[in-house]
């Protein structure tokens, strides 16, 4: 049976299966996410099909985005004061900490209703608010922004060129991107600047038994000949 397509019911659905649980790199941070006590934990392909809510990466906390999230609570100057946008923002968690970091503004964008759900839901049990939205961002100008944060989103090489060329246009008209990246492999080719790494776990790993390198990176401007 599908979950319902109205905000009130896929809250209830995530709430039903998820539970409030600290990243491991920032504990002063509570997420709802899919633990091994949580139905979804042990669902089976056939079983998310018949529940049409597609993979449920928003109820996991990726080794990215969590040291994203970490660098953002350790160097708050990178946001504070300035209009933020979440790309790919899954459970939220870098947003999160960027409206802990005092963000004057954040959007938080993904194209899962759920996800975008589950964000909003994080907001609110962590004491912040912040705008979402559902639209496709790629290739937007996102006129009026300052930072964007992108925490382990090149999982897939042509989505990640794709993503990297916009980014580097956002990038030539001044717009500070900040990246979290497990060495997927998918940034080898983009210009960029080592910012801080930490030992973040590794995918589905909610308590830090499986670590691996993890590193944020601010994009660096192309220099033209």
């Amino acid at each position: 049976m599908k979950i319902g397509q109205t905000p009130s019911k896929r809250k209830v659905f995530i709430l039903e299966n998820t539970q409030l649980t600290p990243p491991h790199l920032c504990p002063e941070i509570q997420l709802h996410l899919i633990t091994d006590s949580c139905p979804l934990w042990h669902a089976t392909e056939p079983d998310i099909e018949r529940l049409g809510i597609g993979d449920p990466y928003w109820g996991f906390c990726w080794a990215g985005g969590q040291a994203l999230a970490r660098y953002l609570l350790d160097h708050p100057e990178e946001v504070a004061g300035k209009r933020v946008i979440d790309f790919g923002a899954g459970c939220g968690v870098e947003a999160v900490a960027a409206m802990m970091s005092g963000a004057a503004f954040l959007l938080a964008s993904d194209i899962d209703p759920l996800a975008v759900e589950a964000t909003r839901l994080n907001a609110l049990v962590n004491g912040v608010s912040m705008e979402t939205t559902t639209r496709d961002l790629v290739g937007d100008p996102l006129t009026g922004f300052d930072v964007l944060l992108a925490g382990d989103m090149f999982y897939d090489p042509a989505f990640s060129r794709s993503v990297l060329s916009w980014f580097a246009a956002l990038t030539a008209r001044g717009m500070k991107i900040l990246l979290g990246d497990p060495s997927r492999g998918n940034i080898k080719d983009t210009p960029v600047e080592p910012l801080a790494s930490y030992q973040a776990p590794s995918d589905v790993d909610l308590v830090g038994k499986y670590l691996q390198k993890t590193t944020v990176y601010a994009i660096a401007p192309r220099i033209s000949r």
